[in-house]
């Protein structure tokens, strides 16, 4: 598979303390890949700057063989880069179609007939049509995840990062989110997830990247991560790992 994502030397400090240290890591096109750690490892620093949100201190980010570090989320997203948040973040005072177009008509590729029509269709997809014109504020918990994903449809990405997609959600609606993120990478679309569910992480992804403090401490496949032993050191510490 072809690279499609490469990082290297990746650095990034808060004060004194080293959120990345120097972090290395290709991903293919088409891969979908977890990225796991204890709390503080890492690993939304790490989506937060590939996504254009944060600038990192050192290091490189090609997507597509491209350098991307210092450009805008607005511009990353017109590239191919889709981005949801551990925070669900809509815009509440927007109705579900308004969201929805924000995304699409960002760089006016297309007119604005045409952009209500691809919503409408993804919408639809997403079992949200119903409340098209309700506004964002209005949404459960779930829904509000569903429409972030559906907006990242808008942009039809090529690399999609997922910051905790499935924290408290209901367990029907998570398997159908569950669903999406397999047809997603059916059609080969990248997916790199952050998730403290384990069961998510270990059904859904044929690679696992760890983080603790900065560094990562295993990049295998799920159950290679599972018997790893700095892995279980970093979620157990040393005495319940042994």
């Amino acid at each position: 598979m072809a690279e499609q994502l490469a990082i290297g030397g990746l650095t990034k400090s808060f004060g004194g303390l080293d959120a990345l240290d120097a972090i290395d890591l290709r991903i293919a096109r088409g891969e979908l890949v977890g990225l796991i750690g204890p709390n503080g490892s890492g690993k939304t620093t790490l989506l937060n700057i590939v996504s254009g949100y944060y600038a990192a201190n050192g290091g490189q980010v090609r997507y597509e063989g491209r350098a991307i570090l210092g450009l805008a989320p607005h511009k990353l997203a017109r590239i191919g880069i889709g981005r949801s948040f551990q925070v669900t973040k809509v815009f509440r005072r927007l109705t579900l179609l308004e969201n929805m177009l924000v995304s699409g008509l960002a760089d006016w590729r297309e007119g604005r007939a045409a952009a209500i029509d691809r919503a409408m269709a993804i919408l639809d997809d997403f079992k949200l049509t119903h409340l098209t014109h309700e506004p964002a504020a209005n949404l459960s918990g779930g829904q509000a995840k569903l429409l972030e994903f559906a907006r990242i449809m808008m942009l039809s990405p090529k690399l999609i990062l997922l910051d905790e997609p499935f924290g408290g959600v209901h367990p029907e609606l998570k398997s159908f989110m569950y669903d999406k993120v397999r047809a997603w990478n059916a059609d080969d679309v990248t997916v790199i997830l952050i998730s403290h569910d384990m069961g998510s992480i270990f059904g859904l992804c044929r690679r696992v990247v760890t983080l603790s403090y900065g560094n990562i401490i295993c990049d295998g496949t799920p159950e290679e991560t599972r018997a790893d032993k700095a892995v279980l050191e970093a979620y157990l510490g040393d005495q319940h790992a042994a």
